[in-house]
């Protein structure tokens, strides 16, 4: 029937009671509803009933009491009084008095409707799936993995390309066609088309002609093109053997030449057991070098069954263009001492030093000499050590010499 006046109320909140046992030492007890204000409910201890906020306060399902209960079995009880969930008022449409400030749904809950909101929504858990636009929306945040289907824009940043199935990350409309790519545009009109799957950079004119103009892409990893692998700065090594190395004049290591009845013959510098011997050579260094540390390790072997250590040490000096060439060589550093195996001719490879400062103030495309030496005073391999070469670890901060 017709009524007039406010609706009728809403629902009620069933009553409830929470019982708990005093030990003349807990004050706090946990309710089983919360509570928002002392007045809700009715205290009692030992039957006697508590004035609110006086003798206790509530935050929450916690109820707290100013004062110790005594000890007794169950002596403590709540009554939860009944009440109106809401104002009491089935919502009209306009009446500001009727909207909901905050509103919690547990369970699964299907609005046919739009949603108008200039708050935020949000998901701890879950997802949100909406049939239709996701309009608005300046933020979209989750904590795990979120699928973005349709013609989704996002703060005019992130978009998906319903056109051609591709993601493009834009500053402005993003009208590019692009078939399956991550496109990255730093410009005004967007309008680059790029057919594949490929990784654009479009300068700020949006001419594709332009990519990478520039700019720097770095990867965590070493991406590839097609077939071929793209290089990129970082560690690279240089194999130096024995006979592109010369003994020094004073105390230098001798060249020889071994044939072993088989395959390979060796070509060695051989480095005396009873006193220290040197040897040099020179590379200059592409221009990709950081004109930073360089550390090695060294091959050799032994003719001998002796299984004694060798001890080798590597100091470098750097010369650019126009540079005196006689200029002391820096500190030398050792690989740590590599023990022979026992048996003749048995190929040995140290560990690898530590870094090794380049003397002089090495720049780019520097000539770099290197003097090599075994230290028989931190070994005691008991015959010739016979240098088969070194490898040489540097840095390079680009990833070409352009």
């Amino acid at each position: 029937m017709a009524y007039l006046g406010a609706s009728p109320l809403a629902s009620f909140a069933s009553p409830s009671k929470d019982t708990f046992s005093g030990n003349n030492s807990t004050t706090a007890f946990t309710m089983g509803q919360s509570v928002g204000d002392p007045n809700q409910i009715e205290v009692f201890v030992d039957n006697v009933r508590q004035e609110p906020t006086s003798a206790y306060t509530v935050n929450g399902t916690t109820l707290t009491f100013t004062g110790t209960p005594a000890t007794g079995s169950n002596n403590i009880y709540v009554i939860h009084k009944q009440g109106v969930i809401g104002n009491g008022l089935i919502p009209t449409s306009g009446r500001s008095s009727d909207r909901v400030g905050s509103l919690t749904v547990d369970g699964a809950s299907t609005l046919t409707g739009n949603i108008t909101t200039s708050g935020n929504i949000s998901a701890t858990s879950g997802s949100i799936t909406a049939g239709g636009a996701l309009s608005g929306v300046t933020t979209l945040t989750t904590t795990s993995t979120a699928a973005i289907g349709g013609d989704t824009a996002i703060s005019g940043n992130l978009r998906s390309d319903s056109s051609a199935d591709g993601i493009q990350i834009n500053a402005t409309d993003g009208s590019a066609s692009n078939a399956g790519d991550l496109i990255l545009l730093d410009g005004t009109d967007g309008s680059a088309t790029n057919a594949g799957s490929s990784l654009l950079y479009e300068d700020e004119t949006g001419d594709p002609s332009a990519y990478f103009e520039g700019n720097n892409v770095n990867f965590s990893a070493v991406p590839t093109i097609t077939d071929g692998a793209l290089k990129s700065a970082g560690r690279e090594t240089i194999w130096v053997p024995a006979n592109a190395m010369y003994g020094n004049s004073t105390n230098g290591a001798e060249t020889a030449q071994v044939e072993l009845g088989n395959g390979p013959e060796l070509k060695t510098l051989d480095f005396d057991k009873d006193s220290d011997e040197f040897a040099q050579f020179a590379i200059s260094f592409p221009k990709s070098w950081n004109e930073g540390t360089v550390s090695f390790k060294a091959y050799f072997t032994g003719n001998s069954t002796n299984t004694g250590n060798v001890a080798f040490k590597l100091a470098g000096v750097g010369l650019a263009d126009g540079e005196l060439t006689n200029i002391a060589f820096g500190t030398a550093v050792q690989a740590e001492a590599k023990a022979h195996s026992g048996v003749a001719y048995n190929l040995n490879i140290t560990r690898e030093s530590g870094a090794i400062t380049i003397a002089g103030t090495p720049v780019a495309e520097e000539y770099v000499f290197f003097e090599i030496s075994r230290d028989v005073s931190e070994d005691n391999f008991s015959a010739d050590a016979l240098l088969l070469g070194i490898k040489l670890f540097f840095t390079t901060n680009a990833g070409n010499d352009a």
